[in-house]
Order: structure tokens, then C-alpha cells, then sequence
């Protein structure tokens, strides 16, 4: 199910960067480089809240441990 959900999400995410770069006149390697940076930032949007809900569940462990 996790890689049917990531097939289309980048579909979606290639379709939408092809769009937006034949609008602009833009060529391949621009449409790459639009794919590649999305998606690290959208990679580290997550892990950050990630990051956070782990954080937040050790902490209310540790309060219950006490």
C-alpha cells in the first residue's frame, strides 16, 4: 500500500512539475532539478514532523515514568 501511495503521489508531483516547466518554456534538466529539490524539501517538511511527534511521545513517557 506505502508504494502504491508513493507511485501516485509522484505521478501526481511529475505531472504537475512537466506543467508547470512546458508553461514556462522550461527544458528537462530543469524538470529534474524541480523533481529533486521537491522532493528533499518535502522530505524534510516530514522527517521535522517526525522529529517532532517522537519528541513529543518521549517526553510523555518520560513524565509517566515519574
Amino acid at each position: 500500500m506505502k508504494q502504491l501511495l508513493f507511485l501516485f503521489f509522484f505521478i501526481i508531483s511529475f505531472g504537475l512539475q512537466v506543467a508547470h516547466a512546458e508553461f514556462l518554456n522550461l527544458g528537462a534538466a530543469e524538470i529534474i532539478m524541480l523533481l529533486v529539490v521537491g522532493f528533499f524539501a518535502l522530505t524534510f517538511v516530514i522527517g521535522f514532523v517526525f522529529l517532532c511527534l517522537y519528541l513529543i511521545r518521549r517526553v510523555k513517557s518520560a513524565k509517566n515514568e515519574k
